[in-house]
């Protein structure tokens, strides 16, 4: 009777505890360090991003689709193309490295050298496309990055397109932002902030750590390529050169 009574009541106890433990996650300070430890022991790296804007009247803004792809130590590409209205046409900006050069080119300069990949200051995209490569490589970002938000505070779980992740509220040189950290990955899933009004929603899809991406996507060339074209769809896979019409090559 005793060694019954015995086990029910660990039958009891043990749930209650193990969802304790669930429910109490880290500090939010040791989360962005995590997160930024992550991104930083990753020897590749590769998704798809989108960010959506909305103006402080509660119109829509931008909308951009862009793409990340990074091998340690120094092969890096970055393109995206926004859109702020369905009557002007997109514009896309590229900055990339094949290890021996860095490049810039837009739809609207051509292409520029630079003595290295540096996204702070460099006048392109937006901040969509600063937050994740910048953990990546400290180098590309400015005297802040995204494990460094101020006054960090834990705001509860989600869901992100099936990933359970931590919310993590915060201030970016004053501005209101919020981080969707993968509770298992320590990944960036979502992120929102607000500059003066300003509203932007960043997602991070089709994450892929440490598998091989093709050399031929940091040889990029603009003449020869009219859309961003995806990670490989497998390890090691090429991604198919689209060869530019005559109205694309004329723009």
């Amino acid at each position: 009777m005793r060694l019954s009574f015995s086990v029910l009541l660990i039958c009891l106890t043990a749930p209650t505890r193990h969802l304790h433990a669930q429910e109490t996650p880290p500090s939010p300070e040791a989360l962005l360090q995590r997160m930024e430890e992550t991104y930083r022991a990753v020897r590749s790296y590769s998704d798809n991003t989108s960010a959506r804007y909305r103006n402080p009247d509660g119109t829509d803004g931008a909308k951009v689709e862009c793409k990340i792809w990074f091998v340690r130590p120094t092969l890096f590409r970055v393109d995206a193309e926004s859109r702020r209205s369905e009557t002007v046409p997109p514009k896309r900006e590229v900055m990339w490295s094949d290890g021996r050069t860095a490049r810039t080119w837009s739809t609207t300069s051509p292409v520029v050298m630079r003595k290295k990949i540096q996204l702070a200051g460099s006048k392109m995209f937006g901040t969509y496309a600063y937050h994740v490569p910048t953990l990546l490589e400290g180098s590309y970002g400015g005297p802040q990055r995204l494990h460094q938000l101020a006054s960090p505070v834990f705001n509860g779980t989600e869901v992100i397109d099936g990933v359970d992740c931590y919310r993590i509220k915060g201030s970016w040189q004053g501005d209101p932002y919020e981080v969707w950290l993968g509770k298992v990955d320590s990944l960036v899933h979502k992120l929102t902030a607000n500059y003066k009004g300003y509203e932007m929603e960043e997602l991070h899809r089709d994450i892929r750590l440490d598998q091989p991406i093709a050399p031929s996507v940091f040889f990029f060339a603009p003449e020869n390529e009219t859309v961003v074209p995806p990670p490989p769809a497998k390890p090691g896979s090429s991604p198919k050169p689209n060869r530019s019409s005559a109205t694309e090559k004329a723009r």
